[in-house]
């Protein structure tokens, strides 16, 4: 009997070698990093993740192929901002383009770090880097390098509000595009300028700027779209500066002209122009280029028209023109339902799409650690099946897997629970607000924030446990999400005590956010104060105690018979044991509520 087994043993790893070796024979080629690359950015880039996933698993014994590889994908990770994952596969690049002393790779991964740590909220650490990239790229005189640092290091300072150091650098790498003659970054670098000037109220320098800006781009004359809005914007700061109409006109229509030849919809000036005729009290003008944007339009920005037809019933009111107000409010009301209802279809469809993706992610890892010892586990299998005890091993298996779906399914059904989709929605209204008042810059920084959210919980769906500090910086992105959302109706601390090391401290994933959503979204939304929430995770003997206080309207228990997060919540303390459920305990206070409860320290991770 054993010789018989030790005979299937030999005879499957020969299959399993000539296997193995066949196949590396017929897929590896000689590794030319700029086909390859040029190849797969032709792919959407969630695609690309999963082609480069391939590749550097087929390259794993070519470790320079290696290292560029983990370089494009920790760029495009960054981009997806899924700022862990790309500053983990830039470090291990970094190393590699060290060991073989590859200068500009290396220049180039420092700037990358740079950027998705400043993504992070990691300022400080994001500055070091590209510096260190910026030291090279001096080093090496690489005037390609060193232009898109210094525009790096002008974006971090603006993301942390230090502006003047923004203007700093974006002067630093307008003079390195000057230099290389690069007339359409130079242009885009003014622009830039322009803009922060315009923020601090530096209207003269914003004026100069953007006309530069629009020059340079009038030149080579490759964006029609841009000088119709460079002029459209240049007429209002000079109307804004100097109230001088006749120049403000000139160059609307400018914008106009430029706008007809090139099939442009010049709906930004008709709205300066719009502007200007209100302030000076001619409505009937003012209503007149708001209907010739709504005439011209033909895209489904239901957003935009629905803000166009408030402006027309706000003229329309003022004039006491009620029957056409009524006329107006109809169709608004129209507009606005099918703008939910598209809304709504399109984040099920988002978040279906990244569910699905990450799924896929997570079945290929597994793959890749399964990759080597799948045959080997067929091989026990068959030992087991041949001694009698693979029914025997199967069955306690079953009852195993039995138990754990139930733990399983219930982890899912409170995880699903968590994000709310009338939260993404109303986050996303707001963002859409903020990029209709021209500010693509903050817009862009909170959709990061809110897209770094999204990310950690679909990312937490796949685990058991998560370390405390994990748990404190999603539940930070979800309150610094609704309080933009409720543009700061309340303020927030978080207090951990000394005792207690973040990182080596392991709890259930996502279980402060239902109390942190109630407290917002009931306690806080009636309030004509200012509320106060406050979370504070203290340490009493082998426990980590969690209190969350609200200054709010005070806790009401619904008795509609259907299921609630709290609900969901107490079966989860249940699976953490009896003195978990019995700490826990809502509290009515005099103004809010106090919520109190307590888990057993774990500093063990649990991995599934």
């Amino acid at each position: 009997m054993n010789r018989i087994i030790v005979k299937v043993i030999i005879l499957f790893f020969l299959i399993t070698s000539i296997s193995f070796y066949s196949c590396k024979k017929e897929f590896k080629t000689a590794y030319d990093h700029n086909k390859i690359k040029n190849e797969i950015l032709k792919y959407p880039i969630k695609e690309r993740i999963v082609k480069w996933d391939s590749l550097i698993n087929l390259y794993q014994s070519d470790e320079l192929s290696k290292g560029y590889l983990l370089f494009e994908r920790g760029t495009d990770f960054s981009t997806l901002d899924n700022n862990k994952k790309a500053n983990e596969d830039l470090e291990k690049a970094l190393v590699i383009f060290k060991k073989y002393h590859l200068k500009e790779m290396m220049a180039k991964t420092y700037v990358n770090m740079g950027i998705s740590y400043a993504f992070d909220g990691k300022e400080n650490t994001a500055t070091q880097y590209i510096f260190k990239g910026l030291d090279l790229a001096l080093q090496l005189k690489n005037d390609r390098i060193i232009s898109r640092a210094y525009g790096e290091l002008a974006h971090i300072y603006y993301l942390y509000d230090n502006k003047d150091k923004a203007i700093k650098y974006l002067k630093k790498s307008g003079e390195m595009y000057e230099k290389m003659k690069d007339t359409e970054a130079i242009s885009a670098v003014y622009n830039n300028i322009g803009i922060l000037y315009q923020e601090k109220h530096r209207t003269k320098e914003a004026i100069d700027y953007i006309k530069k800006s629009i020059n340079l781009k009038d030149s080579i004359k490759t964006d029609p779209l841009f000088l119709v809005e460079g002029y459209g914007n240049l007429g209002a700061l000079i109307y804004a500066y100097s109230h001088d109409k006749q120049k403000a006109f000139e160059y609307y229509h400018k914008a106009l002209k430029i706008a007809k030849r090139h099939h442009v919809k010049p709906n930004l000036i008709y709205i300066n122009m719009s502007n200007y005729y209100e302030e000076i009290g001619k409505i009937d003008s003012a209503k007149y280029y708001i209907k010739k944007i709504l005439n011209n339009s033909e895209n489904e920005n239901y957003k935009e028209k629905i803000e166009l037809y408030d402006k027309l019933l706000y003229f329309d009111l003022k004039q006491k023109k009620d029957t056409e107000a009524l006329s107006l409010l109809n169709i608004r009301d129209s507009l606005y339902k099918i703008q939910q209802k598209i809304i709504n279809e399109e984040n099920q469809k988002s978040i279906e799409s990244n569910l699905a993706l990450l799924n896929q992610q997570k079945q290929l890892e597994q793959a890749k650690q399964i990759n080597n010892k799948n045959r080997i586990i067929f091989i026990f299998i068959i030992i087991i099946f041949l001694l009698g005890l693979l029914i025997s091993y199967q069955l306690n298996r079953l009852d195993k897997l039995k138990y754990k779906q139930e733990q399983f399914i219930l982890e899912q059904k409170v995880l699903r629970s968590q994000m709310n989709p009338h939260f993404i929605f109303n986050v996303l209204s707001s963002i859409q607000g903020s990029l209709i008042q021209n500010k693509p810059i903050i817009s862009a920084t909170y959709l990061s924030k809110f897209a770094q959210l999204i990310r950690q919980n679909f990312e937490y769906v796949q685990k058991k446990q998560i370390s405390l500090k994990e748990e404190l910086e999603m539940i930070q992105n979800y309150i610094d999400a609704q309080k933009f959302r409720y543009k700061d109706k309340f303020d927030y601390e978080i207090n951990v005590d000394e005792q207690l090391s973040k990182e080596q401290v392991f709890i259930p994933p996502m279980i402060l956010q239902p109390f942190v959503e109630n407290a917002i979204e009931h306690g806080f939304k009636n309030i004509s104060y200012k509320g106060k929430l406050t979370i504070s995770i203290t340490k009493k003997d082998d426990k980590v105690c969690f209190e969350i206080i609200d200054n709010g309207l005070g806790y009401q228990p619904k008795d509609d018979h259907k299921e609630h997060a709290l609900d969901v919540f107490r079966k989860r303390l249940r699976l953490l044991g009896k003195e978990a459920i019995e700490s826990y305990k809502i509290i009515r206070l005099n103004k809010g509520t106090k919520v109190r409860f307590c888990i057993n320290l774990d500093t063990t991770k649990i991995n599934l």
